[in-house]
């Protein structure tokens, strides 16, 4: 029995420590709460993985958003959005395999069995 409340407290206090990014859409303005998944530096570029935490248009469950992080005057962090295809794919990629690492499945949930085939 202790057990399971030990899993439960663990699991409340993972919930807890969930950061909230707030971003603002461009195009409409409205602000737009996200999860904030991982931060990874990849190839000297640190980028931040953010998951709606409600529905937002044009997102999909399981949708990530990857943004860049940057440093304005104050060290606060800013989020910058990525248009390059192949900089999105690379950080994508990145945080994929850490995914698969600590979960053993791909972010999108395959098998990791079936890269093989």
């Amino acid at each position: 029995m202790a057990d399971k409340k030990d899993k439960r407290m663990e699991i409340e206090e993972i919930e807890e420590e969930e950061e909230v990014i707030v971003l603002q859409n461009e195009e409409t303005g409205e602000e737009v709460e996200f999860s904030l998944l991982a931060m990874l530096e990849v190839d000297g570029t640190t980028y931040a993985y953010l998951e709606p935490i409600d529905e937002v248009e044009g997102f999909e469950e399981g949708d990530i958003l990857v943004n860049r992080v940057e440093f304005d005057e104050n060290g606060e962090e800013i989020f910058l959005p990525v248009d390059d295809d192949a900089e999105i794919d690379r950080a994508f990629e990145e945080f994929d395999k850490m995914y698969v690492e600590q979960f053993g499945v791909h972010c999108d949930g395959s098998s990791v069995e079936d890269d093989a085939e």
